[in-house]
């Protein structure tokens, strides 16, 4: 019986020395065949599935000062320009370039209702990319011009990230834009409108103390489609009425994948100079899904 035993475990011994050699011997052979078969066993034998790259776009305007913010964006001026200004770069930042193009007929606010044409025009425009898809992260750098302590006409410039940008639809785009109402600094949350008199403020914020010309960072941010929170240097802010954490977008928008920026200069003098100051220093864009 004892012989037998050792007959039995002397066979396997030998399989699994025939096994392990042969498993070397398919290892060198795939070696010696390159990388080729390798990154093809790879793709094949995975059990894991593909994963898309993810989408990030990022534009810090540090070129040349030009009417224009590049062929990457689209400016909505080429979409509609009768409702927004173009879009340029001056001194590595987002501006009006032209804010003359369109007389516009402010109905409110500002001070002045309404603007008085050929004396005062609106400055406004925005611009975007196609990032495919309806979640999605928008951060920009405002440059914290509040500029309104000077008097009319404002040197005043508000920005926003632009999610759901919709052409088709009179909303055509929603934000928030950080603006200051006797001396407290609020936003303005809802949609840019076209054309963008008849902008359309579905909540509101308040912000903590801010000096005028102190760049802040600001991000809207979809991490399902069509409902939005903000982030303020990092801070998640609550909207009014409720300090709820976040804003539902019109239903028939976020199917949009369209999202981007504006910049409101509000009242420009022609008497001003050309561009307008600069609204937005940077801007990320990045997929959520």
């Amino acid at each position: 019986m004892k012989l037998y035993h050792r007959s039995v475990q002397r066979t396997l011994d030998s399989k699994r020395e025939i096994q392990r050699r042969l498993l070397v011997l398919f290892f060198l052979g795939n070696f010696s065949a390159g990388n080729v078969l390798a990154d093809s066993t790879i793709a094949v034998g995975t059990a894991e599935p593909a994963v898309a790259p993810e989408f990030v776009f990022s534009d810090d305007f540090e070129r040349s000062n030009a009417d224009t913010l590049g062929p990457q964006w689209t400016d909505c001026n080429s979409v509609t320009p009768d409702s927004y200004d173009p879009l340029g770069i001056y001194d590595g930042g987002v501006v009006i370039s032209d804010p003359f193009t369109r007389p516009g007929n402010y109905g409110a606010p500002p001070l002045i209702n309404p603007a008085k044409e050929g004396e005062l025009f609106p400055g406004i425009g925005c611009a975007f990319i196609d990032t495919g898809s309806t979640s999605v992260s928008v951060k920009i750098v405002w440059s914290g011009n509040h500029g309104i302590e000077s008097g009319m006409p404002y040197s005043h410039v508000e920005a926003t990230p632009l999610l759901y940008i919709t052409p088709s639809n009179p909303r055509f785009g929603f934000g928030t834009w950080i603006s200051e109402l006797w001396g407290q600094p609020v936003v303005l949350v809802g949609y840019i409108v076209s054309p963008p008199e008849a902008f359309e403020i579905i909540a509101t914020a308040v912000l903590p103390a801010h000096e005028s010309g102190t760049p802040r960072e600001l991000e809207l941010r979809a991490d399902e489609p069509g409902k939005v929170t903000m982030w303020l240097d990092g801070e998640q802010i609550m909207f009014n009425p409720g300090g709820v954490p976040s804003v539902s977008v019109d239903p028939t928008m976020i199917e949009s994948t369209l999202h981007g920026i504006a910049v409101d200069a509000h009242i420009v003098a022609p008497q001003s100079n050309i561009p307008t100051i600069k609204g937005i220093e940077t801007v990320t864009i990045r997929n959520l899904d």
